[in-house]
């Protein structure tokens, strides 16, 4: 059975936030920030009085690799502890998902292992769900 999920919206920030916050993975993610910060270069620049060079483009091109490569590793992550932590953060991501899917909390709470499964795993390969790791990589 494919259930289908409506994007994230700001609004759900709060539910997330709520999530992240329950699974008490905000070491962890400081943790891999720190390995990282030294590999991401920023390069200050006008855009609008020069285009970057070719050498300046490539740090720009490689800094943002590494701030998408932090977001999903951060979405897998979460995914893990997710997975790890279901039954103590159980309501908070079924009203989730009901919230996402149009179904109610009782239609979640009855789905089968599979379709659980596949529910939980097709939420955490959103892409705005990246952009939203992404966004919080971005600022530690």
């Amino acid at each position: 059975m494919a259930i289908e999920m409506r994007e994230l919206r700001g609004d759900d920030l709060f539910s997330l936030l709520a999530i992240v916050g329950k699974l008490d993975i905000k070491d962890e993610f400081v943790k891999m920030f720190e390995r990282n910060v030294e590999a991401t270069n920023v390069v200050p620049m006008d855009h609008q009085s020069k285009k970057p060079t070719k050498v300046e483009q490539a740090k720009i091109d490689l800094s943002e690799k590494e701030v998408e490569k932090r977001g999903m590793e951060m979405a897998a992550s979460m995914l893990q502890k997710v997975l790890v932590n279901l039954k103590a953060i159980k309501y908070e991501v079924n009203e989730l998902l009901a919230d996402l899917t149009g179904l109610t909390l009782a239609d979640i709470q009855s789905l089968g292992l599979k379709d659980y499964t596949t529910l939980l795993i097709s939420f955490f390969k959103k892409p705005e769900l990246k952009d939203f790791f992404e966004s919080i990589a971005s600022l530690l």
